[in-house]
């Protein structure tokens, strides 16, 4: 400290000790934060209490003795003596003024250390804290603290966010009541067990589970919890749940290519090795029929033969065609026109199933993007499926439109419907629910949607009846001049 600045200190004080513990102490006095704890104190000066004159700090006088420090500065308010052993007899102390001995000092620099220590430390929890509490209210996942009790301590802005309710209004609540309250999603019918208690019992684990939206769509989530404590103590924990949709989607698709890749090799098997017997034994049932030296029951037979072989070539035949890339040619799609040309086609078995037709098409409907043949033949294999589920007649209504940026084509019916467990496989190939047929031509559909950039939608109730639509992109003016936009 400066001799300017001295003069306005209240508190003088001098240093008196051996030259190793006098530096120390001055080191302390001198160091980091000293100034804000001792900031109306001025160091008047040192007197080491050993032979030799030596520097113990900056800003601070040396004498080569206490009574040389005390004639320079009479106005001293304390001494603290370093040495253990006392001040010298002769020492003139300054009336008013305190002496402090060395325990004491010593007293003083680690009451004073320690405090600084928990200061710092206090200031780094705080940063620690600040940072945390960053880290958990911008995380993506939802992040639930209970207590022992699986009440709610904390809860971070994601989990909010799903519940659409205050952080206060929030606390203090069950964990799993908070959880399972899921603004705008129901329970599904295989949602029979909570995981809740498992997960909230202090053991941790993880369970998955999923929920219904707004629009009756399958979400899947995850739930992790960690019990954090323990040891003895009642166990906290952190219950970390994420939506996983989008994860159990990626792996189903991925099952299904898998799958799609075997039927492809299926396929290329089915096409050399079955179908060329096949053909043998067509072609020698349908020369028998032709021949003259078989009698009445065994051309029934053989005609069955024949029949029977002609079908199965055509199951092998969709099989084959199924495994082959669609080959789609994007172009401009009238869907309204298109419409009407396949339910036209169609109209005359419709009419003898007794099945009645609506069309509600929109005049302002916009071009898609799309190729017309492979549409159709989508169109077709709906109204098929839908005549198949009206043995006894019904309603078919045929609606195009617009939804979210889509050009959409609904096909609804008044059948028997599909259930609930069944909807998720219907696009499968070789699912059908149904005794005849290879269940290709949902799996067609959406193969052919897709290539194309589109999209498939079901909804069916059992005595309902059942609605798909497709969703295609629309097709651009800009197009028309980007020939080789593809």
């Amino acid at each position: 400290m400066s001799g300017d600045d001295a003069a306005r200190w209240p508190y003088r004080i001098a240093l008196y000790g051996f030259g190793p513990d006098i530096e120390s102490f001055c080191s302390f006095l001198c160091g980091p934060g000293m100034d804000e704890i001792f900031s109306e104190v001025h160091f008047a000066g040192a007197a080491p209490g050993g032979p030799g004159k030596r520097s113990v700090g900056p800003d601070i006088p040396v004498y080569d003795s206490l009574a040389a420090l005390l004639d320079a500065a009479p106005d001293v308010n304390g001494i603290i003596d370093l040495t253990g052993q006392g001040l010298p007899p002769d020492t003139p102390i300054p009336a008013g003024a305190t002496v402090m001995d060395r325990r004491t000092a010593m007293l003083l620099k680690t009451t004073v250390t320690t405090a600084s220590l928990c200061e710092s430390c206090r200031l780094d929890l705080t940063r620690a804290r600040i940072y945390l509490d960053a880290v958990f209210d911008h995380l993506d996942a939802e992040v639930v603290l209970a207590d022992p009790d699986g009440k709610v301590e904390d809860i971070n802005r994601a989990a909010r966010r799903r519940t659409g309710k205050a952080k206060e209004d929030l606390l203090g609540l069950a964990c799993a009541t908070v959880l399972d309250d899921l603004q705008n999603f129901r329970p599904t019918d295989s949602d029979d067990v909570s995981p809740w208690r498992t997960l909230l019992s202090g053991k941790g684990g993880s369970a998955e589970y999923s929920r219904m939206d707004a629009e009756d769509r399958l979400r899947y989530f995850r739930v992790v919890a960690h019990a954090v404590g323990g040891e003895g103590r009642p166990a906290h924990t952190v219950v970390i749940r994420r939506d996983v949709t989008h994860d159990v989607f990626m792996e189903r698709r991925l099952q299904k290519t898998e799958r799609l890749a075997a039927i492809g090799e299926l396929s290329m098997f089915i096409s050399h090795e079955i179908r060329n017997p096949l053909f043998a034994i067509a072609g020698f049932a349908n020369s028998l029929l032709r021949s003259s030296g078989i009698d009445a029951s065994a051309r029934e037979k053989v005609s069955i033969i024949l029949q029977e072989s002609n079908r199965l070539d055509t199951i092998l035949k969709s099989i084959v065609n199924f495994s082959r890339p669609t080959q789609a040619t994007p172009g401009e799609v009238d869907l309204n026109l298109m419409v009407r040309q396949t339910l036209d086609i169609m109209r005359m078995g419709m009419d003898k199933q007794g099945v009645e037709i609506t069309i509600t098409t929109s005049d302002s409907l916009p071009k898609a993007r799309g190729d017309t043949e492979l549409l159709k033949q989508c169109l077709l294999n709906l109204i098929k499926n839908s005549m198949e589920a009206m043995p006894q007649g019904g309603r078919l209504t045929v609606t195009t439109g617009m939804r979210q940026g889509s050009v959409s084509l609904s096909v609804a019916d008044t059948g028997h419907g599909i259930a609930k467990e069944h909807l998720a496989q219907v696009f499968n190939p070789f699912f059908s629910t149904r005794d005849k047929g290879a269940g290709l031509g949902l799996a067609m559909t959406k193969k052919i949607l897709d290539d194309l950039g589109g999209s498939v939608e079901i909804k069916s109730q059992v005595g309902q009846g059942t609605t798909v639509t497709l969703l295609l992109p629309p097709f651009f003016a800009l197009e028309k001049d980007m020939p080789h936009a593809d």
